[in-house]
């Protein structure tokens, strides 16, 4: 494990703020393109993901290519870029490194959670709105996320 070394970003440090990440393996000619709300929080993750890749069970990013922390980049764009634009943005961006001859790998989440509360489909957020749920916003999604009726999970009703 090498914590002396850093993985290389542009900009760096990487801001506090939403962006569309891109996590290069440029010898592989490999890639990895999501959208986060906090660059740095998900720069330390990833890099934690590839410098513990062998120690745990499961990675946090499905086919990561074998290599060091020094063999990767990361790559901040789109900074500042609303949720309801991110899908968008990140399909664009993996069809580019697609045409660039780049291998994608991990699996991207969706920027806007999306759920069907009394037959309408909705963003997670206006669900809860909707509902006047008094959980937070992660313990909703945790629940959606474990297979919880939608309902259930926005305590409408009891699991």
């Amino acid at each position: 494990m090498a914590y002396d070394i850093a993985l290389k970003s542009d900009p760096s440090p990487m801001p506090l703020k939403s962006a569309v990440l891109i996590l290069l393996h440029r010898k592989r000619r490999a890639a990895f393109v999501t959208y986060t709300s906090n660059a740095r929080g998900r720069a330390a993750v990833l890099a934690s993901a590839i410098r513990h890749r062998d120690e745990v069970e499961r990675n946090h990013l499905r086919d990561l290519p074998e290599g060091d922390i020094k063999d990767f980049a990361l790559l901040a764009t789109n900074i500042g870029l609303e949720p309801r634009k991110a899908n968008k943005t990140v399909e664009k961006l993996q069809a580019k490194m697609t045409r660039d001859g780049f291998k994608l790998f991990g699996q991207a989440r969706s920027a806007v959670p999306l759920v069907t509360l009394n037959g309408r489909r909705m963003s997670l957020v206006e669900a809860m709105k909707e509902a006047k749920c008094k959980a937070g916003y992660q313990t909703v999604y945790r629940r959606v996320q474990r297979g919880w009726p939608v309902k259930a999970a926005l305590d409408l009703e009891p699991r």
